[in-house]
């Protein structure tokens, strides 16, 4: 291949140890970050009510509360412990879902208790002004009260757990998809590990830009994962392709370097598509989803760095530059959809039989046309 011959390509695996490093510097950032954060709030990172227990409430208000909001957002905020997250109903505006952790002060368990219930009713009264007049009268109470429930820390850890338990059996899973899929450790392990370094760098900068942690975080690592993992296979299967064809006469880090060349333009192009439509929900889809789509458009770009510049590099070094492939064998399929060249005996009845058939096409365009007179 005159590619290879000439070497005209970016070589990828040579900088290996400046990608390399860049990764570790930005993952010791973010874990620097987590520890702040600990220190400072007890906590890692900005973990919502889901996590960390708190109240749930579903207020039906007189007046139509605007779609974003924020009006009410405002008025949580005072009584709030932390970010609280408030949702309009779509189908019905007059519907607002309210979590949030109540700012309480006491130091008995009863003290919190009745602090927490003066709170509550402080802040539907100054929700219900906003929005039509508080009343409790009972026929014309504003606002409603249609659902409360407080979700415990208990709750909260369960969950944890089972995000935790969600990642651990999905990267195993992959890692055996992708053992079984090349037969080779290496480009497994490799692919685990460049999925971990997506995680941490998504985690790294939730914690530096105090993104909120809450239930949909599982759904943002885990479709981070598939779209990194769909990137890095893509690369491996090219890679697998070109050392059948070539790896008896270049080395393994030239074929990579030219399987990474080869797939650049469709890893940037997928991951600039996503990123596109990521940045048009920030601006347009409400400070709701800031966080969520904050924490997605990090890992996106954190995946596709991995998969070019993590990922090969680490299975290069795996192998040791050395990796052998038998070369592509022609399938029974395949062998059977090749199609045949007839001989000189044949060659005469298949004219007739194109003969025939274009004479048949030549009379029904004629009785077409006559019908039609």
């Amino acid at each position: 291949m005159d590619v290879l011959k000439q070497g005209k390509y970016f070589r990828y695996v040579e900088r290996a140890p400046i990608w390399l490093a860049i990764s570790v510097i930005v993952i010791g950032i973010g874990i620097a970050f987590m520890v702040i954060n600990k220190l400072d709030t007890g906590s890692f990172f900005n973990l919502s009510i889901h996590y960390t227990g708190g109240q749930k409430i579903i207020l039906r208000l007189l007046d139509e509360v605007e779609m974003d909001g924020q009006q009410v957002k405002q008025v949580v905020d005072k009584y709030a412990d932390g970010e609280p997250i408030v949702q309009v109903d779509l189908a019905d505006p007059h519907v607002v879902t309210i979590r949030m952790r109540v700012a309480v002060e006491g130091d008995t368990e009863a003290a919190r208790a009745a602090n927490t219930t003066r709170q509550l009713r402080d802040m539907k009264e100054e929700l219900g002004n906003a929005y039509g007049g508080f009343s409790l009268e009972a026929d014309k109470e504003n606002p409603v009260t249609e659902e409360q429930d407080y979700v415990g820390p208990t709750v909260g850890a369960e969950l944890i757990r089972n995000a935790i338990l969600a990642l651990v059996i999905g990267c195993v899973l992959i890692m055996l998809y992708i053992l079984l899929r090349f037969g080779r450790w290496q480009m497994s392990l490799a692919a685990i590990i460049a999925l971990i370094h997506d995680v941490l760098i998504t985690l790294g900068f939730t914690a530096a830009l105090r993104l909120e942690v809450s239930d949909s975080f599982i759904a943002v690592i885990l479709t981070i994962i598939g779209y990194s993992i769909n990137d890095t296979i893509i690369i491996f299967d090219r890679i697998r392709e070109n050392l059948r064809n070539y790896g008896d006469n270049y080395p393994l880090a030239q074929i990579s370097n030219l399987s990474l060349n080869q797939t650049l333009v469709r890893s940037v192009n997928t991951v600039l598509t996503v990123i596109f439509m990521i940045v048009a929900l920030m601006i347009l889809g409400g400070s709701n989803l800031r966080d969520f789509l904050t924490a997605m458009l990090i890992g996106m770009i954190s995946g596709g760095y991995s998969s070019v510049f993590v990922a090969t590099p680490l299975m290069l070094w795996f192998t040791g530059g050395k990796m052998k492939l038998e070369p592509a064998a022609e399938s029974a399929a395949g062998a059977q959809m090749r199609l045949e060249v007839p001989d000189e005996e044949d060659q005469s009845g298949v004219s007739q039989m194109v003969e025939q058939a274009t004479e048949k096409k030549a009379k029904k365009k004629v009785v077409k046309k006559q019908r039609r007179r």
